[in-house]
C-alpha cells in the first residue's frame, strides 16, 4: 500500500499558495514588499547611506523578488525531502525546517552580495546582504502545521 503524502502548511511553500487559496497571493506579496522596505529603510538609515530614495528606488525590486526566489529554493527542499524520502510534514519537523531557512538566507545573503549590491562598497555591501540574510529569512518555516490544522 502506498504511504499517502499530505501537505499541511498553508503559509509556504509560494507556489503552493496558487492552488490552496489564490488569495493569500496577495497577502503573501505585500507582506515581503512591506518587510524587504521596511528592513532596507532601517537598514540604510543605521549604515548612514546618502540619497535614501534613490538607493531604495535602485534596490527594492531585486530585494523582493530574490527574496522570494530564496524562499521558494528553501520550500522546495523541503518539499523534495518530504515527498521523494517520506521525511515527515513541512513545518513540522525540525530537521526539515531548519535547513531550510538557512539554505533560503544563504541564497539571500548570496544573491543580494553578488548581484543587488554589487556596485556598493564593500563593507556597506556586506552588511547589507547579511541584514537581509538574517531579518528576511523565511522564519516562518517554523510554523507548525498543527496550528494551522489543528
Amino acid at each position: 500500500m502506498k504511504k499517502e503524502v499530505k501537505l499541511y502548511n498553508a503559509l509556504f511553500p509560494f507556489w503552493l499558495l496558487k492552488y490552496l487559496a489564490p488569495i493569500l497571493w496577495g497577502v503573501v506579496i505585500i507582506g515581503n514588499f512591506a518587510i524587504d522596505s521596511f528592513v532596507l529603510y532601517v537598514a540604510m538609515s543605521v549604515l548612514h547611506i546618502e540619497d535614501i530614495g534613490k538607493f531604495y528606488k535602485s534596490h527594492i525590486v531585486k530585494i523582493f523578488v530574490f527574496g522570494l526566489l530564496a524562499d521558494i529554493i528553501g520550500s522546495s527542499f523541503m518539499f523534495m525531502l518530504m515527498v521523494c524520502f517520506r521525511l515527515g510534514n513541512m513545518g513540522d519537523e525540525w530537521y526539515l525546517t531548519v535547513p531550510a531557512i538557512i539554505i533560503s538566507g544563504a541564497c539571500i545573503f548570496l544573491l543580494n552580495y553578488f548581484i543587488t549590491f554589487k556596485k556598493c562598497e564593500k563593507d556597506i555591501r556586506r552588511k547589507l546582504a547579511l541584514t537581509f540574510a538574517v531579518a528576511t529569512a523565511p522564519y516562518t518555516f517554523l510554523i507548525p502545521s498543527m496550528w494551522l490544522y489543528g
